[in-house]
């Protein structure tokens, strides 16, 4: 390898695009203190991921598709290497089937952004396989592999990555968190619509995971006439639910829509809805909604998880209500609606908080100890 280069590589698999927001804000921090960035990719699985989730017959597929991806990302990594040595090198999510061939490869800290586990995602959340089943070892092991092939392993939250450590059972110093940023928010945030006296016009955005809840949502929009609910994503099932409790009060937009439409939808809400649901990702999170709808200038209503607590707590822009619980979402609800001065204020807390704890700038701030600690990592390990 020629030179010790000042760039740091991001090396994978990854999606872009829209609803892939983490990479690029991953990037644009590390640019945002001067930091070069170059790429070495092979594209990721799109979409198809969530109907991989729920199809397990395919997985021996996926196996055969990643075995290519590496091979590819071998070759083209192996020429890049010939003329240059990088800093750093990142491995953005989906990172498992990847990380421990880059590790083999570079003469350099190897920092891996597991963002999500594969045990936690498929056993925990989703709830697709048993606790305990063969399956459920197997993925926990992936995710040890893939944690332990890095220098240092990267997670959104402080409560996420102490998970991860436990689970994994390496060090809780082999693991850093650094949260989700949303590299798309507008200059200025788009003013709140007009208060409507006594109407709370409520948008939910999302496919429905389990973390988000959003059953425990429409069943508490339901006894909650004041509010006029705008749906954008959820799953069939829940869609066809909502259109049965909220009839005349439902705005039903389609799964998924591109960003422009997004942002034109958020800014004509009041309010915007987080996740209500109960798992233990939905305790460790703070989700891309709540962010999103922060740098938009949109106060939220979301439930009270210790990590949504660690750094909002106490903010005018969000209002959190236990999760689980429609009556007490309700309750919160029907205030809102009663009190359209306090959504005015709400509103204008609401990037002022963005800008305090999630901006790519305070990711950028974050990035020069992630890349101290890899260095140091890394020395000890003997990679450098």
């Amino acid at each position: 390898m020629n030179g010790g280069g000042e760039a740091v590589w991001f090396v994978g698999a990854w999606d872009e695009g829209p609803g892939y927001p983490r990479t690029t804000a991953l990037r644009e921090g590390l640019r945002s203190i001067g930091v070069p960035v170059r790429e070495c990719r092979v594209p990721g699985l799109g979409t198809s991921k969530q109907a991989l989730l729920r199809r397990p017959w395919r997985w021996p597929g996926a196996v055969l598709h990643q075995r290519r991806q590496r091979r590819a990302l071998r070759t083209s990594l192996q020429a890049a290497l010939a003329a240059e040595r990088p800093r750093c090198v990142v491995v953005p999510y989906p990172g498992h089937a990847v990380v421990g061939e880059v590790a083999e490869l570079v003469d350099a800290p190897v920092v891996l952004d597991l963002f999500l586990s594969a045990y936690d995602t498929v056993v925990e959340d989703r709830r697709v396989v048993a606790p305990g089943s063969l399956i459920a070892h197997w993925l926990q092991q992936v995710d040890t592999a893939a944690c332990r092939a890095a220098d240092l392993v990267l997670l959104d939250t402080p409560p996420h990555a102490a998970y991860v450590a436990a689970l994994t059972e390496l060090s809780s110093e082999h693991f850093a968190w650094l949260p989700l940023a949303d590299p798309d928010a507008p200059a200025l945030p788009a003013p709140p619509p007009a208060p409507s006296q006594g109407r709370l016009r409520l948008l939910f955005f999302g496919t429905g995971v389990p973390l988000h809840g959003l059953t425990t949502l429409i069943d508490a929009v339901a006894e909650c006439s004041e509010v006029d609910f705008e749906l954008v994503g959820g799953t069939a099932q829940e869609r066809a639910h909502a259109a049965a409790r909220l009839p005349g009060r439902l705005v039903l937009q389609a799964p998924f829509l591109p960003p422009a439409a997004l942002r034109e939808r958020i800014a004509a809400a009041d309010l915007v809805a987080g996740v209500f649901g109960t798992s233990g990702k939905a305790q460790r999170v703070v989700p891309w909604k709540v962010v999103h709808a922060l740098a938009s200038g949109r106060p939220v209503v979301t439930g009270a998880t210790p990590a949504v607590l660690g750094w909002l707590d106490g903010c005018a822009a969000v209002v959190t209500v236990p999760p689980g619980d429609p009556v007490a979402l309700a309750a919160a609800l029907r205030q809102l609606a009663a009190e359209p001065g306090r959504l005015l204020a709400a509103a204008a807390a609401a990037r002022p908080a963005y800008e305090r704890h999630f901006a790519v700038a305070r990711c950028g701030e974050r990035w020069r100890g992630i890349l101290a600690r890899a260095e140091a990592a890394a020395g000890r390990r003997g990679r450098r």
